[in-house]
């Protein structure tokens, strides 16, 4: 008994020191992962080579073979799915990621060309079938990328998949009316949206209606936008990836100059845009229809009388040198002008509270539309400019007046 005793003491000693021995062995790591790197391509070499060596035809690389860039679209805020912008010094290019996530913009990458192929859809160059596990090697974050600055007229192909600011620009007045979102949130489709530079030249803005900014209105000023380029068949597109490099803040711009106001009524409502009603007499008011603001006192043949007032928001002509005011008109039935005023005096409430000077535009005579005429606002320079349509109808009499395109602009 004694010696079986002795047998299992040194049995468990052994154990023990095994187990000791064992708690000081480092624990094997995996080897990290590295891919080759064999010729490094810039991307304008690839560009050239899907234009000249592979005729324009697919081409899935083989060898070992390299590129390397940084991101400047991403993933992140919905409008781009398993689509990644890329670029170097030299070009930029569009990659369609096997699965989606893990590379994000300002990211300076390596990718391993094995594996991947270079096509073209719609005439979009992209890199196709890019595993960010297998094919990519994150080299640095947070790396910044200045925007080039073009003009709406320079984007062509040749800025395919690169980021870009354009300045002095603005989403069209028929979609910046305060109501237009980016795109279609509800039904999540992607929709074009069209922005213009001062001289009329467009260019098509596209977004996800899966973008977390899809539902939000666009903005209805003028400024700066930075974006990355893509392209579908002869149009150019652009794909906003920061909604804070949208800066569409200031006075807009039109076929008269800076846009300072601009009432077009494509919304339907007579008040948006901080536009109010007053009536002094009456309850008559003014309606959008079809497009147009529009007034009158009869209703099924039965006059009423009444004195109603359109005035604007405050519009800050102090900055202005000439300043001016357009709009059009037509009209039906007999009774009162429409009366066309201005103050520099009003902050709401009773017009009567305000002083108000008349000007003389050209009115429509009949149905059909009637420009005013260019009306000088340069007696009227003011931080506190108001502009005002005034209808009068009697009980026996009123005219239809419809009003449209109201613009000041400062040339």
């Amino acid at each position: 008994m004694k010696h079986l005793t002795h047998t299992l003491s040194a049995v468990t000693g052994l154990a023990l020191m095994l187990l000791m021995s064992g708690c000081d062995k480092e624990l094997d790591t995996p080897p990290e992962r590295t891919l080759p790197t064999g010729s490094v391509l810039s991307i304008k070499r690839l560009r050239d080579l899907h234009a000249t060596t592979f005729a324009y035809l697919p081409h899935r690389f083989t060898g070992d073979s390299s590129v390397y860039g940084v991101v400047t679209g991403d993933e992140t805020n919905g409008n781009l799915y398993k689509n990644i912008y890329m670029q170097d010094d030299t070009a930029g290019i569009v990659l369609r990621l096997k699965n989606s996530g893990g590379l994000y913009a300002g990211d300076r990458i390596r990718i391993y060309l094995k594996g991947t192929t270079l096509s073209s859809y719609a005439g979009l160059l992209q890199l196709d079938s890019v595993d960010v596990d297998n094919n990519v090697i994150k080299q640095e974050t947070l790396v910044p990328v200045a925007p080039k600055v073009v003009s709406v007229t320079q984007v062509t192909p040749a800025l395919q998949g690169q980021l870009i600011r354009l300045d002095s620009v603005q989403f069209i007045a028929d979609e910046a009316n305060g109501v237009t979102t980016w795109s279609d949130a509800i039904n999540q489709s992607s929709v074009n949206r069209t922005l213009e530079d001062c001289d009329g030249n467009t260019i098509i803005v596209r977004t996800s209606g899966y973008a977390n900014f899809a539902a939000q209105v666009l903005p209805q000023g003028n400024g700066s936008f930075t974006a990355v380029v893509g392209q579908f068949g002869s149009d150019m597109q652009l794909f906003v990836h920061d909604l804070s490099l949208v800066q569409l803040t200031g006075p807009r711009c039109g076929a008269f100059g800076i846009q300072l106001l601009l009432k077009d009524f494509e919304d339907g409502n007579t008040t948006s845009g901080g536009w109010t009603q007053q009536q002094v007499t009456g309850t008559v008011g003014w309606t959008a229809t079809a497009g147009y603001g529009s007034i009158t006192n009869n209703s099924g043949g039965v006059y009423t009388a009444c004195e109603t007032w359109l005035i604007s928001p405050s519009v800050n002509l102090s900055a202005t040198t000439a300043p001016v005011l357009n709009f059009e008109t037509s009209v039906a039935f007999s009774g009162a002008p429409l009366e066309v005023l201005v103050s520099t005096n009003y902050s709401g409430g009773a017009p009567s509270t305000a002083t108000w000077t008349a000007l003389s535009p050209a009115l429509a005579g009949n149905a059909t539309w009637t420009p005013s005429g260019a009306l000088d606002l340069t007696p009227y320079i003011s931080g506190n400019f108001r502009l005002a349509f005034k209808y009068t109808g009697t009980s026996t009499d009123g005219r239809r007046w419809n009003l449209d395109d109201i613009v000041i602009t400062d040339n």
